[in-house]
């Protein structure tokens, strides 16, 4: 059954009042970039989303950028806890395997938010809070290859291929191109990604260094 968009309107007023504008606009600017993407997004458009005034989301964000930021730190944070879930639930399975698939999941569940949270430009990098996030994620990957973060240094190669190899798997199964240029478009499917991750545990698990 669709809403009453009154009803809807008429909700949020009535939580702005009660001081929960915020919340009501972070679920609104992800709902909107999950159905339509980022770049057409604003504050103004926000505002219309939630039924309120185009001027009230300017008490807690003082532009795009900030509201945007946020979003995508808790998109992190999600990614972090569903990582974490995921190894503590299988855990027979090597975690690395069990991350790097979740990873490649997750990001066919949320693409326009992982695009957001990882490509747009209107991120702010800089945000403690954004970068506190990506690093809590990160660090899954890092704990999946060893546990001893005192390695972590010595383990910087394996990190950076298989966060190369992940990433890419994520990217590929959102939107490809598979082929050559001029070529079809397709994703990469997540029974093709499983193989490819297969492979790397497999390499990194029987790491030799050249």
């Amino acid at each position: 059954m669709s809403k009453n968009p009154k009803k809807t309107s008429e909700s949020a007023k009535s939580s702005y009042h009660h001081g929960n504008l915020y919340e009501i606009l972070i679920q609104h600017g992800e709902d909107f970039i999950r159905n339509k993407g980022f770049e057409s997004f604003s504050l103004r458009t926000c505002a219309k989303e939630a039924g309120v005034s185009h001027s009230a989301p300017g008490h807690y964000f003082k532009d795009v950028s900030e509201i945007l930021t946020e979003i995508a730190a808790r998109f992190f944070e999600r990614l972090a806890l569903n990582l974490k879930k995921q190894v503590l639930d299988f855990p027979s399975v090597d975690p690395l395997k069990t991350i790097s698939m979740e990873y490649v999941r997750f990001a066919l569940e949320e693409p326009k938010l992982f695009y957001l949270t990882f490509h747009s430009s209107k991120i702010d990098r800089s945000s403690t809070r954004y970068q506190r996030a990506g690093d809590e994620a990160f660090l899954q990957m890092v704990l999946a290859i060893d546990k001893d973060l005192s390695k972590r240094n010595e383990n910087m190669e394996k990190i950076r291929f298989v966060w190369s190899l992940i990433h890419g798997l994520a990217m590929l199964s959102i939107d490809g191109p598979m082929v050559p240029a001029g070529g079809k478009r397709y994703g990469l499917n997540i029974e093709e990604a499983e193989l490819n991750i297969r492979n790397m545990v497999e390499c990194i698990r029987n790491w030799k260094k050249v």
